[in-house]
């Protein structure tokens, strides 16, 4: 009787069991991102160990100088797109904000 697949009180309390089970699991993954988010100080990603360039920084830095000055762009548009990326810094390159950012794409290299 212990081992019977066929007890059909037992067959219904399985999926109830991993229902919970699921929804438990995924309220821990939807907690860990808010914990994870990257935090920029300019061109900078802030670290346990101190301030680190990062280029996910330096994209973020160059949408936030963008809409600054009107732009319409996000900072996914920025990371996703190299060629928006550029047309920024050579129309926004002579910023001091975007020094780091832009590095080779800055309106200085190209006159």
């Amino acid at each position: 009787m212990c081992c019977d697949r066929t007890n059909p009180i037992r067959n219904r309390a399985a999926p109830a069991v991993i229902l919970a089970a699921s929804v438990l699991f995924v309220a821990g993954i939807a907690a860990t991102p808010a914990a994870a988010k990257i935090q920029c100080k300019g061109i900078f990603q802030v670290t346990k160990s101190g301030l680190i360039s990062t280029l996910y920084c330096r994209d973020r830095q160059i949408a936030r100088v963008a809409r600054s000055y009107g732009w319409r762009v996000s900072d996914a548009e920025v990371r996703n797109d190299p060629l928006k990326k550029v047309r920024i810094c050579q129309a926004l390159g002579g910023d001091i904000r975007l020094e780091g950012a832009c590095g080779a794409y800055g309106p200085r290299l190209y006159r």
